[in-house]
């Protein structure tokens, strides 16, 4: 697989290719020689040359399909080439604009370039001048391109693949992520249903230094054992009924990688003996193939079940276990790090929101305590799901709130409260004690820091004040 850098770099690279010979300049000068001049020169360059008489029918041009480089003349009838440069500039923000000047008017010249222009050049001057400015604007244009997609790249691989959270027990899987950087140890995540798993073995992938690999999983529960073999370490024509040419196996495409075996607890003990022989050599045999085959690869390994319990049971073998076992990872459950899920519906909010073309711009107060205090079983993915049902149900309105939560999922919080109380109670006093234990929870995680308290809940720092005085808390009794 093509490496990701060089990917980002190629993307820049062909907009490179577009921003010399073959791109396209726009001349503005009054004097019809020089338009003359530059047009015949810049074209026999390989460039496209438009050139206009003044600064009005250059900002006409321009907004109407910008070009990669405007050549400028200063003085002009009309619109002069400041002007011009900041019509040009306020339309496409990365215009390279050079501006020609006469002596006399070097001053103004220096003015425009610290109004944006790329450099200016006096007259008169040779062609060969004009050309080496172009080319150095067209390629400092394209090293910034450049360096802007490689840094979105880093970026997308510091965001740990789209795991999110702010919490104390992600903090610390992202830290591990971050040890795992430059090893290749098998690791094994263990978390209930909805979690996150592969989106935790996808973030270790990219943090890691076999990123430009690829990734590839494997489900064992949606994998019949009779294919499971043929399916890791692929087979050759005619191995077996129906094989009726060679295929490649994950463990090969996985090759300088990373494989990730999911649900790794539901297979075959045949299966978990060929698996374990494959991670003790890191060699494997396609079926029907009598060639051994050795492998660079990473491995992590996932499960929602307690793998040491099966060993106990005699259903899981011991040895593939602790082969597995290496480095464990346990990704804990939604209703363990709850202020991570106002965080984490407001980004499925904005991601369905922005798909559907909806109005809704966020939840109110009340929604996000109702949410925050319900247990989801589901994990991750039923708030997904549940935000997304939000979101298309409700797309008229600005805010969400109580009424277009879940029925179920109101029931779920409704029932704490009425279990805790002889009689239920009303919606108000309900609402005003999940607001109340929301923000003490908030104060006891960050220790009294209301600065933290807002970050974590998104809610601002005066409105937190406020209702922390509302209802009588005192910050500094829960500063440790």
């Amino acid at each position: 697989m093509s490496d990701p850098m060089d990917a980002a770099r190629k993307a820049a690279a062909d907009e490179a290719d577009r921003d010399r010979p073959g791109a396209t300049v726009i001349v503005a000068d009054d004097e019809e020689s020089m338009r003359h001049f530059l047009r015949r020169s810049l074209g026999r360059h390989g460039f496209e040359v438009v050139a206009v008489e003044s600064g009005d029918q250059a900002i006409e041009r321009y907004e109407a399909q910008p070009f990669d480089v405007a050549v400028l003349d200063l003085k002009m009838p009309g619109a002069d080439g400041i002007a011009v440069l900041e019509r040009v500039r306020a339309a496409d923000p990365e215009a390279l604009v050079i501006i020609m000047t006469a002596h006399g008017t070097i001053r103004s010249a220096v003015d425009a370039m610290r109004l944006g222009a790329f450099d200016y050049i006096t007259k008169p001057f040779e062609i060969d001048e004009l050309l080496l400015l172009i080319e150095r604007a067209l390629s400092q244009r394209a090293t910034l391109r450049e360096n802007r997609a490689l840094r979105q790249m880093v970026d997308n691989r510091r965001a740990y693949g789209g795991l999110i959270g702010q919490s104390r027990e992600m903090r610390a899987v992202f830290q591990t992520i971050d040890l795992l950087r430059d090893s290749v140890a098998t690791v094994l995540i263990h978390g209930e249903s909805g979690t996150g798993k592969e989106l935790l073995a996808h973030a270790i992938h990219l943090n890691s230094n076999r990123f430009n690999g690829e990734f590839v999983p494997l489900n064992c529960a949606a994998m019949p054992e009779s294919l499971l073999e043929s399916e890791l370490f692929g087979h050759e024509a005619g191995a077996f009924t129906g094989a009726s040419r060679a295929k490649k196996g994950l463990v090969a495409r996985a090759e300088r990688g990373t494989l990730f075996i999911d649900e790794v607890s539901e297979i075959s003990p045949g299966a978990q003996l060929k698996l374990l022989r494959f991670l003790q050599e890191r060699k494997y045999t396609p079926v029907g193939s009598s060639a051994t085959m050795a492998v660079d690869l990473r491995v992590i390994a996932a499960t929602n079940r307690d793998l040491n319990e099966m060993v106990s049971e005699g259903s899981f073998r011991e040895d593939l276990y602790y082969r597995l076992n290496v480095v464990p990872v346990h990704l804990p459950p939604l209703r363990v790090r709850r202020e991570d899920i106002p965080i984490l519906a407001d980004h499925f909010l904005q991601k369905y929101t922005e798909s559907s073309g909806s109005a809704v711009e966020g939840f109110n107060l009340e929604a996000k305590m109702v949410l925050s205090n319900y247990s989801w079983p589901g994990n991750v993915r039923e708030l997904e799901n549940t935000v997304e049902r939000m979101a298309v149900m409700h797309g008229d309105k600005e805010l969400l709130d109580v009424e277009d939560i879940p029925r179920e999922i109101q029931g779920d919080t409704g029932a704490r409260w009425t279990s805790l109380n002889r009689e239920p109670l009303p919606f108000q006093d309900a609402s005003s004690g999940f607001e109340r234990d929301y923000l003490t929870y908030l104060l006891k995680h960050t220790n009294g820091n209301v600065t933290e308290a807002s970050r974590i809940s998104g809610i601002s720092r005066s409105h937190i004040h406020t209702r922390i005085k509302h209802f009588g808390l005192d910050p500094a009794k829960f500063r440790g």
